[in-house]
């Protein structure tokens, strides 16, 4: 075997600087490694989240009738047409002073009647009608029978064709006057929008509204109509989006509500008010007025009042408003609840689907921003559910949104330590592979 030729100095000194490279690898290079390719994850509220169960929420329908009411019978009725909402939504027969809902039953009417006026709901009975059964379809398949239907779907999770806005706290209403040639047009859309008011001050309870108007010229049409007849497959490709104008890139949701001057009278089959809805983006309406043979020419407010009540009832149908005949009123108090009943849900599906995520991803992010929004959230899901606040409701959503998109955490969901070892191996390779060579054979003693 051939002797080392280096003098015991060298082997000293190649000694001591091996055990010094490990010295700094072991006590600063590990550590410093360590530390900054550690991911901060912050302790969520697991337990908190997971135990959550929308049961635990309860509507109580305070209700007084005029006339005696078999508690039981009424109950029992509830239960056969809506067994999944038996414990969430239950009609408590209480006094006047303490009822939010006033039944009156008039008997010995000509004819079976049901009218609503404010939070007031007058049956007019036949001598032959019975007072129970019909107190019971009247609110189970009347009056809240819109309500109590989207319940179910939202409870069951069963899949809609709602054409409702998501809620926002604040929604754009953009009125346009689409003119289909180049001639100038006015319209006193300042004041017909006064007609209007009186339905955005009716909402502040629970959104609120920014308007704004704009008159587009030269809004030709697309397609071809013959005999001025546009049909329900036609209205799928009527509106030209790009070519009118009509996208609006605000950060709050934006309600289109378009008054069309056509060329050519042009009629909507099986439309009366010769207007349709666009789900999820407003409501049109053609007005075949007849574009004016001088430039000028104005759109009277009396002209557009009619066109502002169309809009009216459309913009409560695209913010999920129960279609019945109910009173506004009635419809205000059941978007209310269903607004609360949705928001918690997502806002409940939210923190779990993040939880799943933070448990699944091991090498996720979750920064202390998240954290804070988890427990914001969960703050205002217990208020919601505490005092049934659509603000609430719309918060705990909003802030579990805000924890489930954070940026930091969204960016780290694709840096697994697979990545790391690829970045850092041709670095620590070489390095590694040298000082381990070196200490083998300094324990060797070569």
């Amino acid at each position: 075997m051939r002797q080392s030729k280096e003098s015991p100095r060298v082997k000293s000194l190649r000694k001591a600087i091996t055990l010094v490279v490990i010295v700094l690898m072991a006590g600063i290079g590990y550590p410093l490694f360590t530390y900054t390719t550690s991911i901060y994850r912050a302790d969520l509220p697991i337990e908190q989240i997971n135990k959550y169960d929308l049961s635990t929420m309860k509507f109580k329908i305070p209700v007084h009738v005029n006339a005696p009411i078999d508690e039981k019978k009424l109950r029992s009725r509830f239960k056969s047409l809506y067994p999944d909402l038996e414990s969430s939504w239950v009609v408590d027969l209480v006094n006047k002073d303490d009822a939010r809902y006033i039944v009156n039953v008039h008997r010995n009417a000509n004819d079976f009647k049901v009218e609503t006026d404010d939070r007031i709901i007058n049956i007019s009975l036949r001598p032959q009608d019975e007072v129970d059964r019909s107190v019971q379809q009247v609110l189970f398949e009347h009056v809240f029978k819109d309500e109590l239907d989207t319940l179910v779907s939202l409870k069951l999770r069963q899949p809609t064709t709602d054409i409702s806005f998501a809620y926002s706290d604040n929604y754009n209403l953009v009125f346009s006057l689409l003119v289909e040639d180049g001639k100038k047009i006015n319209w006193q859309i300042e004041q017909a929008l006064a007609e209007f008011e009186p339905v955005l001050a009716y909402l502040q309870n629970i959104t609120s509204f920014s308007v704004t108007t704009q008159i587009q010229y030269y809004s030709n049409l697309k397609g071809l109509y013959e005999d001025g007849i546009i049909t329900e497959d036609d209205l799928t490709t009527f509106i030209d989006f790009g070519g009118w104008n009509l996208v609006n890139l605000d950060i709050n949701p934006t309600i289109n509500f378009v008054t069309f001057l056509p060329k050519q009278p042009l009629s909507i089959s099986h439309s009366g008010s010769n207007s349709f809805l666009v789900s999820q983006w407003g409501g049109f309406k053609i007005y075949n007025r007849g574009l004016p043979s001088m430039a000028n020419s104005t759109i009277t407010v009396d002209e557009l009042i009619p066109i502002m009540n169309i809009f009216a009832n459309q913009l409560l149908q695209l913010l999920g408003f129960p279609k019945g005949d109910q009173s506004l009123a009635i419809k205000l108090d059941s978007i209310q609840r269903l607004l609360v009943y949705k928001n918690v849900q997502s806002s409940i599906d939210n923190l779990k689907s993040l939880v799943k995520l933070s448990q699944s991803l091991k090498d996720i992010t979750v920064p202390e921003e998240t954290r804070q929004q988890v427990l914001y959230s969960l703050e205002k899901i217990d208020e919601a559910i505490g005092t049934k606040s659509v603000e609430a409701a719309a918060q705990a959503e909003s802030a579990s949104n805000k924890a489930f998109f954070e940026k930091e955490m969204v960016q780290q969901a694709y840096f697994p330590s697979e990545h790391k070892l690829a970045v850092f191996l041709p670095l620590l390779g070489p390095i590694s592979s040298i000082v381990i060579f070196n200490t083998i054979k300094l324990i060797k003693g070569k």
